[in-house]
């Protein structure tokens, strides 16, 4: 008995076979994503860039009372 090269099991692997390739392609583009996204995060930004975030909170809060404090001292 021969086998033809299209025969019937054949293409059931190989269509297996492409589907076991997309999934894992669709796997890793979603995993890519969720990374972008976590990496997108402001609370993953302020982790990332916390002494500049520190420093500029601060400045902003120096500022904020020196403003208030010459609010109430004015003569």
């Amino acid at each position: 008995m021969s086998v033809s090269m299209n025969s019937p099991d054949r293409l059931e692997i190989r269509a297996l076979q492409q589907r076991e390739r997309i999934h894992r392609t669709a796997q890793e583009l979603i995993s890519k994503v969720d990374h972008a996204k976590e990496q997108l995060t402001p609370a993953h930004q302020v982790r990332q860039h916390f002494a500049i975030v520190s420093l500029v909170a601060a400045a902003l809060s120096f500022l904020c009372g020196y403003a208030a404090g010459s609010a109430f001292t004015q003569r």
